[in-house]
Parts: C-alpha cells; structure tokens; sequence
C-alpha cells in the first residue's frame, strides 16, 4: 500500500502493476467507551506501525443519552422482529452499500481520495 505499485511475476514474466486501494477501518477501545483521561493512541490500541498507514483518522464518540438510545433500541427491535417474522436478514447489504457510496462521495467532494 505505502509504494502504490506490487510486483508480479507470472511464467516467468516479472512486472510492476500500480496498485490504490482505499481502506475503510473501523474499531472500539479496548474497555468499550472511549475513555476522555486516555491519548487517543491509548484509546485506539493499535502499534503505531500499523496506525501510520492510515491518512485519516475519525474518532466517533458515542456520547451517553439513555433517553434517546432507549428510543432508538425499541424502533431498532420493532424493525429486527418484523425482518424475522418475514424471512429476511437484520443487515441489508443494499443499504450498507448505499451508506458507504455517501461516505465516499462526501469525502470526494472535500477532495479527500485521489481518483
């Protein structure tokens, strides 16, 4: 990944091919809440050999509201029970799909990806 290219070699024939990939990672801190008192490294939990190969890095805290986080469990109940009662799946891959092509066109847009 960090070169951009990867070498080949087939019959042997050996080459360079240029190779851009784009990762999307996502994880949570080691105790389960991301904890304020603690580095962001500390919260991550990743070597910094590995966390270097990231260009950007989001921290998304999930902040304490138990009257809205009650709400948003029952309708996300309601829904898991109606898929099961109907033979589908609790994860619909068209809708992930869709939300990630949102997160990628909004970072195009801020010139974030090199296309």
């Amino acid at each position: 990944m960090e070169q951009q290219t990867i070498s080949i070699t087939k019959a042997g024939i050996t080459t360079i091919l240029n190779s851009r990939t784009s990762v999307l990672a996502a994880t949570n801190p080691p105790s389960g809440r991301y904890d304020d008192l603690k580095t962001a490294q500390d919260n991550i939990d990743l070597q910094t050999t590995i966390l270097s190969r990231f260009d950007l890095i989001f921290i998304v805290e999930d902040i304490n509201m138990f009257s809205q986080d009650k709400i948003l469990l029952v309708v996300r109940a309601e829904a898991t029970a109606q898929d099961t009662q109907h033979g589908g799946t609790t994860l619909h891959t068209a809708a992930m799909t869709n939300d990630l092509e949102l997160v990628k066109k909004g970072m195009n847009e801020l010139n974030w990806l090199d296309h």
